[in-house]
């Protein structure tokens, strides 16, 4: 009796460890695009099947480098760019950040979950982009490329950090990643002139309603002077956001309504050529 108890507990545990030890989550870096003038990556996460993923705190490093040296350097981001809604609107997380590591040599997209809170689910078959990192170009002729891979690594402090909640999880037995199938990202002039918007545009800010982070992207066809500005429904004007030159390109800028009442807000953009007004709605 004492055997079959003592086999199947000797099951038990090897089942348990080979449920532990499949793989939770792929970190996959794509869509290399221009977040004028910056250039930027995606950082997407696919839970396996099966499997659900509980997003804890988290450092996604990725290390970059071009062909030739030095043409684009880390851009850092706080709160990171399109961060995710279900992570940045949740109440058990702090913003969402990007920073620059390993002597500018690598950038870390960070996820920081406040542990007295529920954490955000990610189940089976979830496909969802969790940030964008950013970069500075010091080149914008053509004829170069980047290299960027997400880290892993076996040594302590070197590698990408991802939590199952509390629980670190481990390259590649619980997560893996994906990196650029090219393992040379062309970064150029052609690229930024195919990705020029051909009108002026400012978009519905998202999400809207919201409490108390709302995201507004406008795109630009050229150079040019431009002002956003925030008025509440008096008219009175409560924020500038843009009041500068940029060039041509898309934009997207974030307000923070934390010191403002509830209600209805107006944005507005105005350009020398084009003036458009959106309507926001702050609920607390």
């Amino acid at each position: 009796m004492k055997k079959i108890i003592l086999l199947l507990f000797v099951s038990l545990l090897l089942l348990t460890n080979l449920s532990y030890s499949q793989v939770k989550v792929t970190i996959i870096l794509k869509n290399p695009h221009f977040e004028l003038p910056y250039w930027a990556f995606d950082v997407w996460a696919r839970v396996a099947t099966g499997q659900t993923w509980k997003v804890g705190s988290s450092n996604i490093r990725i290390d970059f480098y071009t062909i030739p040296a030095g043409k684009l350097t880390c851009k850092t981001d706080n709160p990171a760019i399109n961060a995710n809604t279900n992570i940045a609107s949740n109440g058990s997380y702090g913003p969402m950040t990007t920073t620059c590591i390993n002597n500018n040599t690598a950038i870390s997209l960070n996820i920081v979950w406040n542990t007295f809170g529920a954490c955000y689910h990610m189940n089976s078959g979830d496909s969802m982009r969790l940030g964008t990192v950013r970069f500075t170009r010091t080149d914008s002729t053509t004829g170069w490329c980047t290299h960027d891979t997400i880290r892993c690594s076996t040594v302590q402090g070197q590698s990408s950090v991802l939590q199952d909640s509390l629980t670190a999880l481990v390259y590649p037995g619980t997560w893996t990643r994906r990196n650029p199938t090219d393992s040379c990202t062309l970064v150029g002039l052609e690229n930024r002139l195919n990705d020029l918007p051909t009108v002026y545009k400012l978009y519905d800010n998202y999400p809207n309603p919201f409490n108390p982070v709302t995201t507004i992207k406008y795109d630009l066809p050229k150079n040019t002077q431009v002002k956003l500005v925030i008025y509440d429904v008096l008219g009175k004007q409560v924020a500038v956001l843009v009041n500068d030159k940029q060039a041509a390109g898309s934009y997207e800028i974030k307000w923070d309504g934390t010191n403002m009442s509830s209600g209805t807000y107006f944005c507005e953009m105005e350009t020398d050529e084009y003036s458009q007004v959106k309507k926001m709605l702050l609920v607390k």
